[in-house]
């Protein structure tokens, strides 16, 4: 069973906490809501290429200061049997990312408070042990030369928000096939 943060109960077998009131944290603290490892939940039907669970037992970081992404990312993610770990901030992240001993991929949302997505992965990229850690970013920016910009920050690609199920499976899994944590 993952462990449960406090105040916020799992739904009858869910294998995911009830989100929080909207918002979460917008100060950048450690997350009050962040969900630790959750393992992967019982196999449901689909017409989406995750009924053959493509990411059993690879490691997902979800990065994103709305719970209702965050939370949708990881019951979709879930449902292709990766194990999730979802952060509400940049300095959550990185303080996940140094006391994880593996994680596969990293899902960042680029519009957070304090630390925004740009800065976090910039963040991760310096540190030595993460510059091969595949990074996606997601983002509801439209603007042009948004893409550039979150590759340019340190993002091996770029999913625009809303994220639709197909196309994040075309995203991440080349990535989480060969996955660079693989070799750490």
């Amino acid at each position: 069973m993952p462990h449960e943060p406090e105040g916020l109960p799992h739904p009858q077998g869910s294998g995911l906490p009830t989100p929080p009131s909207a918002g979460g944290p917008a100060d950048g603290s450690d997350a009050r809501w962040a969900i630790e490892w959750a393992g992967p939940t019982a196999a449901r039907p689909s017409a989406n290429g995750l009924d053959s669970h493509p990411f059993e037992g690879k490691a997902v970081l979800v990065v994103d200061d709305d719970f209702r992404n965050a939370f949708a990312l990881s019951a979709l993610l879930q449902r292709g049997r990766a194990e999730i770990a979802v952060a509400a901030s940049g300095i959550a992240a990185i303080q996940m990312l140094e006391q994880r001993p593996r994680v596969d991929i990293v899902l960042m949302d680029i519009m957070m408070p304090v630390m925004d997505g740009y800065e976090t992965m910039r963040v991760i990229r310096a540190k030595e042990r993460f510059a091969a850690l595949p990074m996606i970013a997601v983002t509801g920016k439209d603007a042009q030369g948004e893409r550039q910009r979150c590759l340019d920050a340190g993002a091996n690609d770029y999913l625009a928000k809303p994220v639709v199920t197909a196309q994040l499976l075309l995203v991440i899994g080349p990535w989480l096939t060969n996955s660079a944590s693989d070799s750490q």
